[in-house]
């Protein structure tokens, strides 16, 4: 058996690198950047008083302490002239700019060169302050064909005529001449292929990660580590709790309406089962908070988060008491979501087992319905509710996302909600690693479940 479940973690190993590497490369592919809302925001937060060239030199330094100024890759292929410092350009929009023009006209210097132009004639316009040459250069940024080009280039030169910004607009329009007439319209079927050696992205994560490194979060400096197990405390007292409640209910009343005194209910409790399946998760909490924590029905339970800042003083059973309180509503709704699906899987498989040979001769020695039922058909079900019960608990992480999200509750869903909007890449990528390590192990325990439940099983393992 051990033999069995240690080469069952060997071949497991292998197909969790590449599952980390899938989600270290896609998680960088996600729109934005990493910080770029804290420091380049221009109204509100600590980088907002200062200007905009300040604002991008302190980005620049973030950038390059997170280490994101390096390649992603070992290697990259680029499309055309496109260069390989291009990730390096910020703010993002010009970076998409340039790509844009660079896909579409294949001539880097010439991309390069209106990209200065417009830039120069930025600052002449708005030391202007025309509204109207204002927006006709605005409309300049967003061209991109040829047409689009000429006819916005042609409206800016016609409202800068006689204006100090006269020069740099002439400038512009002949570096937006040189880029149409230079352009190669097929430069981007030609792939150009960069390699980058080890001194990349991926390949200082993968190290450090062997090492035992996480990283560090992007948005407070953390290490990794640190913030998953505190957010997960949470999520792992919420998740057993709603799995615990779940089986012992479901496990109870599916025994219950097997036996020949719960006949009369199945009518009544299947179909309740089959609507309560049918709502969505989200849809159930907000009404389980409306019902019970609003003043206009029963306001029986608080509304959101752990509400245990405030009650630092308490005792430890008085900080367990409220923290029962917060987590009533999330709980029940887990519990609620998951009871009519294990009811029914229990429910089929005693009935199936109960018109088994083995039950019947049970019957015959003169046991009692009760008897053989849970003596003999309950543990003969346990098979596949231990399938479902060991990947329930890497199942109901994701739909903690939504329940942490609605009760405020600090966990490791919205941890990874909080994380993908601030493209914290370090925490995105360790929770979905960490949620993979949490599947393997629940699939080796299940092995063990099988083992203890049905020793045939434990014999094929040995």
């Amino acid at each position: 058996m051990l033999h069995y479940l240690f080469k069952r973690l060997i071949t497991t190993l292998p197909a969790l690198w590449l599952l980390a590497t899938f989600v270290f490369i896609l998680s960088r592919l996600l729109p934005g950047a990493a910080g770029s809302e804290q420091i380049l925001q221009e109204n509100g937060g600590f980088y907002s008083k200062g200007n905009a060239n300040s604002r991008q030199d302190a980005y620049k330094a973030y950038i390059k302490r997170t280490g994101q100024d390096l390649p992603l890759f070992y290697f990259s292929v680029k499309a055309g002239t496109e260069p390989d410092t291009l990730s390096l350009i910020f703010p993002e929009a010009e970076r998409q700019r340039l790509q844009l023009l660079n896909w579409r006209y294949g001539n880097w210097p010439a991309v390069w060169q209106y990209n200065q132009s417009l830039k120069e004639t930025e600052v002449a316009v708005l030391l202007h302050a025309n509204p109207r040459q204002q927006a006709a250069f605005e409309n300049l940024l967003t061209a991109a064909t040829p047409e689009q080009l000429r006819t916005s280039m042609s409206v800016l030169v016609m409202r800068a005529a006689g204006t100090p910004s006269e020069q740099a607009v002439r400038k512009l329009e002949q570096a937006a001449n040189q880029l149409i007439e230079k352009q190669n319209k097929f430069a981007y079927m030609f792939p150009s292929f960069h390699w980058h050696g080890l001194n990349n992205q991926y390949h200082r994560w993968i190290a450090e990660l062997v090492k035992g490194n996480a990283g560090n979060s992007y948005r407070d400096q953390r290490p990794v580590s640190e913030v998953i197990i505190e957010s997960f405390s949470n999520t792992f007292w919420l998740i057993v709790s709603s799995i615990l409640i779940a089986f012992t209910v479901s496990l109870e009343l599916s025994l219950f309406l097997v036996m020949r005194k719960g006949k009369m209910f199945r009518k009544f409790f299947l179909p309740l089962l089959f609507i309560l399946d049918s709502i969505p998760l989200f849809l159930l909490a907000l009404l389980l908070l409306v019902l019970f924590a609003t003043p206009e029905f029963l306001q029986w339970f608080p509304v959101f988060g752990l509400g245990l800042n405030m009650n630092s003083g308490l005792s430890a059973f008085q900080q367990l008491s409220v923290r029962m309180q917060y987590m009533a509503l999330p709980v029940l709704c887990l519990t609620l979501t998951n009871i009519p699906y294990l009811t029914n899987l229990i429910y089929k498989t005693l009935r199936t087992e109960k018109t088994a040979g083995y039950a019947r001769t049970a019957r015959a020695k003169g046991l009692s319905e009760q008897q053989v039922i849970r003596r003999h058909v309950l543990r003969n079900s346990l098979l596949p509710v231990i399938t479902i019960l060991t990947d329930a608990f890497p199942a109901l992480l994701a739909g903690t996302v939504v329940i942490e999200t609605i009760f405020a509750i600090p966990g490791l869903g919205r941890l990874l909600v909080n994380s993908v909007m601030a493209r914290d890449y370090p925490i995105i990528v360790a929770i979905v690693i960490f949620v993979a390590i949490v599947r393997v192990v629940a699939y080796l325990v299940a092995d063990i479940g099988y083992g203890l439940a049905d020793p045939r099983v434990k014999q094929q393992y040995e």
